[in-house]
């Protein structure tokens, strides 16, 4: 957790990123998917908040704009090295004219910024580019133990920017996975949707919070909320899912709250197991 100077600069960086970056909407077909794994070390950030802080130089740099940045869970196991959960994170970015620059630029920021002992990879790619082999891949590094060279092998094959930036490099393998999950739209949840986290303890209207991060409010079974006006409890921790290829703030029945209040954001415990 992080705590005092940490914790404004956080706070900070939230606001400004949102300034910078575009309610969510579907993505065309000449975006980009710029993605990273094992940049930090114990004693680091983590590759969370450097996906957040590397959306928003791309942005300060106008080489894009950041739609939403995603967290996917890779497999845990004994035989991969990681530093805590094995998780990769996946810019969504438009506005980018050119995948090459993303990708120098993602390599120099990794380059100045991953931790020491780390493994750090990149991958980049128009979401044209991002097959099915692709897809499937992500879906293996969630089941299998994974090398670098069939990252590599893969990522070639069909097209794609990818690198290795520090250490054994094997950050590659996660990227990959991070660009076909989320490219699968069906895994992970949101590190950052435009106003939600900087939001947080407030209550909104269901319209509001559609217009500002491009949320749908859904409860976990998948009803959908179509008041506009009807007002929701935030709480301490919202944060966005990522479902049917767009993210989801999933919400249920305000049963203690004031009666004008009907739903709030379900708990740091469902949301985790996206």
């Amino acid at each position: 957790m992080m705590h005092g100077k940490d914790s404004g600069e956080r706070d900070a960086l939230w606001s400004v990123l949102s300034e910078a970056g575009l309610p969510w909407r579907p993505m065309a077909a000449d975006d980009c998917l710029l993605a990273i794994d094992d940049t930090d070390n114990l004693d680091s950030r983590g590759t969370g908040f450097r996906a957040r802080e590397l959306a928003l130089e791309l942005a300060q740099q106008g080489l894009a704009r950041p739609l939403g940045v995603t967290r996917h869970q890779l497999l845990v196991d004994a035989r991969i090295p990681y530093t805590s959960h094995n998780s990769a994170a996946c810019l969504m970015l438009t506005d980018a004219a050119d995948p090459a620059a993303l990708f120098d630029y993602g390599r120099g920021y990794l380059r100045r910024e991953a931790a020491a002992g780390s493994d750090a990879g990149i991958v980049v790619a128009r979401i044209s580019e991002v097959s099915e082999s692709v897809q499937r891949y992500g879906r293996r590094a969630q089941r299998e133990v994974l090398d670098k060279d069939s990252a590599y092998a893969l990522a070639r094959g069909e097209g794609l920017l990818i690198d290795e930036l520090c250490g054994e490099g094997i950050g590659v393998i996660g990227a990959l996975a991070a660009v076909g999950l989320n490219r699968q739209g069906d895994d992970g949840r949101c590190l950052w949707v435009r106003g939600l986290r900087e939001s947080a303890g407030q209550v909104m209207a269901v319209g509001a919070l559609e217009s500002l991060g491009g949320l749908s409010l859904r409860t976990p079974c998948g009803r959908r909320l179509s008041g506009a006006d009807e007002l929701v409890a935030l709480g301490q921790w919202p944060r966005a899912v990522f479902k049917d290829g767009r993210p989801i703030l999933l919400v249920e029945e305000n049963t203690d709250g004031p009666s004008n209040v009907a739903w709030r954001v379900v708990g740091r415990e469902v949301i985790k197991r996206h």
